[in-house]
């Protein structure tokens, strides 16, 4: 008996959610309830609720548009719908586990948990975790691992974020490092890892620290052994924790990415374009958190690679490939020559928001890979996100979107100045100090 009303439970949870589709005000219907991220120009690419694939998502001073064609509501009954999935999550069946935790990660994606699930929160992260340790089904894992990402989301104000931070974190960095692992369940882990560590960390240290294990225990071997999902996200995770560092500590970003300038030069020639255009934006983003004035130690080497993947041949690639490659070298090399970072405007509710550097550019790609078309959701109704890119969304006025963004340092204030005097100074003290002594 049990066991039937587990069943009976998860397939309410997703009749639930599937019948709560409803067309926007607009009256235009879509194949799919996601709402879309894409460029004006029409390069988009699809995906469903649950599993969101950026490939496309690369930086672009194009326009970006998430379409609300369709959206999720859930209302306030989306506790009684996740107690539900949390008993329907003690079935055998591993098929039916998948299946309750699309249904979990979609809720959790479109729904804002805030101040709820009070005395609850824990449980629903072990119940997490206890799929993430299942060995029957990756599918199940890789649920799983989007859940927990979505759980620190949701729940990354409240006091049990910092408390479960470092349990999670030490699963999850097993789980990167074992070899034996599947590709993909271990770029989620990862790809959660990081997630956890930028809302929970307890500062620039914590996320520098993470930056060195990833470049030094999972991207370089992922590299060794051409595991492209794994260097693809170890790449992506590297620049979320790279934005950590920059607001803390230029010279130590510095240090922090000379150690894996080569690794990223690698990335450049991987065989997989993804891997290549993560590798690429992350020149991008240190150079720019750095200032205009900062060089890369080769960094005529850099841009010899950078232009030459830029006019690579369209037959090798073919036609999508070719474009996102061309699109986003083209923004990296404006940022490395020129100090321009692309705009990218996103339209939610019908307001523009702007992104105009590639700091808030970086953590939105991170977070549109969490939530997926549960963006609007969170940017319009949860503090963690609006903070975290300084968007003030108010319902009750005119502007329902008041962006108030900016960048992370002016160019020209006389705090970027003097930043910019100090990193020459100490990159001549350490040129002086490797260059020999002229005079002997």
């Amino acid at each position: 008996m049990a066991r039937r009303n587990r069943e009976s439970g998860s397939g309410l949870l997703r009749s639930a959610l599937n019948s709560s589709r409803v067309p926007s005000s607009t009256g235009r219907t879509s194949q799919r309830g996601t709402p879309q991220l894409q460029y004006s120009q029409q390069a988009s690419r699809d995906a469903s609720d649950d599993e969101f694939d950026d490939a496309a998502s690369t930086a672009s001073s194009d326009a970006w548009v998430m379409n609300e064609d369709e959206h999720i509501e859930v209302g306030d009954e989306w506790e009684s719908l996740l107690d539900t999935a949390l008993d329907a999550l003690g079935e055998r069946r591993a098929a039916a586990r998948e299946k309750t935790l699309q249904s979990m990660v979609r809720l959790m994606a479109h729904t804002y948990m805030g101040d709820g699930l009070e005395g609850r929160r824990v449980m629903l992260l072990e119940a997490l975790r206890r799929s993430v340790r299942s060995t029957k089904s990756h599918v199940e894992q890789e649920r799983a691992l989007h859940g927990i990402s979505l759980w620190f989301v949701n729940f990354g104000t409240q006091d049990e974020a910092e408390s479960e931070f470092a349990s999670v974190s030490e699963q999850l960095r097993v789980m990167v490092v074992d070899p034996a692992g599947d590709s993909h369940v271990r770029a989620q882990a990862l790809g959660a890892l990081g997630v956890a560590n930028f809302i929970a960390g307890a500062d620039y240290r914590d996320a520098a620290e993470l930056a060195q294990f990833v470049h030094t225990q999972v991207l370089d071997p992922a590299l060794e052994s051409r595991d492209m999902p794994v260097a693809r996200q170890a790449f992506l995770t590297l620049g979320l924790l790279l934005t950590v560092v920059a607001d803390g500590d230029s010279l130590l970003l510095e240090n922090i990415f000379d150690a894996a300038f080569d690794s990223h030069m690698r990335g450049l020639r991987a065989d997989s374009v993804d891997v290549r255009v993560s590798a690429a934006q992350n020149f991008a983003l240190v150079h720019s958190a750095l200032g205009a004035d900062y060089a890369f130690d080769s960094q005529d080497e850099l841009i010899g690679m950078l232009e030459l993947l830029q006019h690579e041949s369209l037959k090798r690639l073919g036609k999508r490939d070719s474009s996102m490659q061309r699109t986003a070298v083209r923004e990296v090399l404006r940022t490395i020559e020129d100090s321009s970072a692309p705009e990218l405007k996103l339209s939610l509710h019908g307001r523009i928001v702007r992104f105009g550097d590639w700091t808030r550019i970086v953590r939105l790609h991170a977070f549109r890979r969490v939530l997926g078309g549960g963006l609007p959701v969170h940017f319009s109704r949860n503090e963690l996100v609006q903070d975290v890119f300084e968007v003030n969304f108010d319902s009750t006025g005119d502007d329902f979107v008041r962006n108030r963004a900016r960048m992370v340092v002016n160019p020209s204030s006389e705090l970027a100045k003097r930043r910019t005097r100090d990193l020459r100074r100490r990159r001549n003290v350490r040129r002086d100090e490797l260059l020999p002594d002229l005079d002997d």
